[in-house]
């Protein structure tokens, strides 16, 4: 399994994608409250799946896993009940695992503030991973559909006909 992962980073560069649109939108961020869900388990040493390293020490980062043996705060996504308190929160590579997705996209909605972003990466042709809890692929057109109250921008992995995965930044709405 493990290699079929490394075969998909490698020929359809998902990570780099994914890195890429993180970096130039972390250089813009400032000051902001950010919560980083599955940061991930330590791989040599270092949590490789975080994205903290692009984000400047002027924010209030956190990092969290729904395994507690990861060492972050522990977070369900599905049973995250905050309002308001978050400027950014960064869910890659998480809502293809979780069952009850349309939960967890109304709790990202709740628990960011005003004009508050949430960055999402999600796969769409691409390798089964941590099986059994990989439940989801989602097209551009359920993704529009999913984050409606959102002003969302999708950019795509790939090509559109043959995405491998999506990159999303949705704007919490104004009330």
């Amino acid at each position: 399994m493990k290699l079929s992962i490394s075969i998909a980073h490698f020929l359809f560069g998902i990570r780099r994608f994914q890195n890429r649109n993180i970096k130039n939108i972390a250089k813009k961020i400032r000051n902001k409250k950010i919560l980083e869900l599955g940061s991930g388990k330590k791989i040599n040493g270092k949590y490789t799946y975080s994205v903290k390293r692009f984000f400047d020490n002027s924010n209030e980062f956190i990092m969290s896993d729904i395994n507690p043996k990861f060492g972050h705060k522990t977070i369900d996504i599905t049973k995250l009940d905050v309002k308001h308190k978050f400027d950014v929160i960064l869910c890659l590579n998480v809502l293809e695992h979780v069952f009850d997705f349309r939960k967890a996209i109304d709790n990202l909605y709740n628990a960011l503030k005003p004009e508050g972003i949430a960055l999402i990466v999600v796969p769409a042709y691409y390798p089964l991973h941590d099986e059994p809890r990989d439940y989801w692929r989602f097209t551009e057109h359920a993704l529009k559909k999913l984050f409606s109250k959102f002003s969302i921008n999708i950019k795509i992995c790939g090509l559109r006909k043959y995405p491998i995965g999506y990159f999303l930044v949705a704007k919490k709405k104004q009330n």
